[in-house]
């Protein structure tokens, strides 16, 4: 129903569009030039053309939208760049993603080309650009194989018959990733020649200038690290290459106390996946500044981290969202042995931790924090442990085994998200809903793949909002130690 009703209210802007009314739909927005032209050709076909101007991705010079139009087609199409930050990220994308609007039965043999610039391409063959269309409220993506590419003229042609968000993307690149037989596609990039999206993207400190990226090349993805250049090496690395995971074995102290540094992973796409051994030396003065930023600390975005026998002293990070010692948001693995941190760090919200910022919990052996968040003393490794220590109901349900050796909970309707957290010691193996369950049934510990006769430890956890806007899950049960 909500999706009919976008509909319709979308028809209803584009009317009041075409009948003269100065519409937000049509503004032009992000990396839109505010020039455009409109032309005609002999066969009556109209071209509107606008112009691209993009800093962080400066490949796509122009947008063309050609059509059979019996009015003015300016009036009838709308050309901007695309904000959803998830087809930003898209593996091999070239420029900006594009949405396109138009009303299908004011637009004739419509045809979109894009031009670009070969200068900007680094490195990516001509031929390999390949367009693709998105409409994510269908959860279509589909690649554009009727296209014509002009390599003198430097523009790529297709014909298109639906509104939605057109791209370009590198089809070697993207068909990697996707585990499509691209082959024919395959070429050799030096990654190091050009600027990388992190630079285009964001303000780098003095990584840039410290980094040596010919060692960064020879040594990765195993870091034996002795000086500030070279761990500036390996955040360049992670930032914009991030061909495997990363293992640091420091070799000596470092003071980066008079540098300006900057988090290792900064997106979905080039998250840190870290295995870093301190050997028990120090790294002082870490010094992150990104005031407003997403995703701050030595790692910003990670997918894993495990970090041994290092101390972090007289540390300084400030960030907006999702700011952490270690990391600001990490979902995957986060093992932490003999670490300790000291100092000071700020966040904008109830996403700011001690070693990490956002994620589930982790594990920390032997690890100490001496530090403030916010200005005040801070005694928890992560934004979760604090939220569960401060919201735990224990008593909301309790758990037992059943005579046919079965985990069992009592009903509660105090929560409507629910689940059943499950330990190997240790290890967190899973979190599933147990909304529709009043026992573990035996399919989910043979989706486990558990023993018989070993121990577990069980619990059940609910997502609980408070009035001051800090939210998550918190354990609301007893915990046993169940033997399967």
């Amino acid at each position: 129903m909500k999706k009919k009703l976008f509909c319709l209210g979308l028809c209803i802007l584009m009317a009041a569009a075409f009948t003269g009314c100065d519409d937000d739909l049509f503004k032009l927005q992000g990396g839109i030039d505010e020039s455009s032209a409109v032309t005609t050709d002999e066969n009556g076909y109209q071209s509107y053309k606008q112009k691209i101007s993009s800093k962080e991705k400066p490949e796509i010079t122009n947008i063309y939208i050609t059509a059979i139009c019996e009015e003015n087609i300016e009036n009838a199409v709308s050309v901007r760049t695309e904000q959803n930050v998830l087809i930003s990220d898209t593996v091999g994308l070239i420029g900006e993603p594009m949405e396109i609007r138009f009303i299908d039965n004011e637009l004739q043999d419509t045809t979109l080309t894009f031009t670009y610039d070969p200068d900007e391409l680094r490195g990516i063959p001509e031929k390999n650009i390949t367009p693709m269309y998105i409409d994510y409220d269908e959860n279509i993506f589909r690649l554009i194989y009727d296209f014509k590419l002009n390599e003198d003229e430097n523009k790529i042609s297709f014909p298109i018959t639906q509104s939605g968000t057109y791209l370009l993307l590198d089809i070697y690149q993207y068909g990697t990733a996707m585990g499509m037989e691209v082959s024919q596609y395959a070429y050799k990039r030096d990654k190091t020649a050009y600027p990388s999206d992190w630079e285009r993207k964001n303000d780098t400190g003095d990584i840039i200038k410290l980094a040596d990226k010919k060692w960064t090349v020879e040594n990765a993805p195993t870091f034996h690290v002795s000086t500030p250049e070279q761990l500036a090496s390996v955040v360049y690395y992670v930032n914009a290459i991030n061909e495997q995971p990363v293992e640091i074995y420091l070799e000596s102290d470092l003071d980066l106390s008079k540098y300006e540094w900057k988090p290792m992973g900064w997106s979905t796409t080039y998250g840190a996946n870290l295995i870093f051994h301190g050997q028990n030396h120090t790294i002082n003065g870490l010094n992150i500044n990104c005031h407003n930023k997403q995703n701050v600390g030595f790692t910003g975005y990670a997918w894993n981290i495990v970090m041994d026998n290092v101390n972090f002293t007289n540390a300084n990070i400030t960030g907006g969202q999702y700011v952490g010692g270690f990391s600001g948001q990490c979902y995957g693995t986060k093992k932490f042995t003999n670490v300790s941190l000291s100092g000071t760090i700020y966040g904008d919200d109830g996403k700011t931790g001690g070693f990490i910022g956002s994620g589930a919990n982790g594990i920390y052996t032997d690890c100490k924090l001496d530090i403030n968040v916010n200005g005040k003393p801070y005694y928890f490794f992560s934004s979760s442990e604090q939220f569960n220590t401060e919201n735990i109901d224990e008593t909301a349900f309790t758990l037992s085994v059943n005579e046919n050796n079965r985990v069992q909970r009592t009903e509660n309707d105090k929560y409507d998200r629910i689940d059943w957290t499950i330990y190997d010691g240790d290890t967190h193996l899973m979190s599933r809903g147990a909304e529709n369950e009043t026992e573990i049934p035996d399919s989910l510990w043979e989706y486990l793949h558990a023993e018989k006769g070993k121990t577990y430890t069980v619990y059940m956890r609910g997502y609980k909002q408070n009035p001051d806007g800090t939210s998550g899950y918190t354990r609301v049960s007893n915990i046993i130690q169940y033997i399967y």
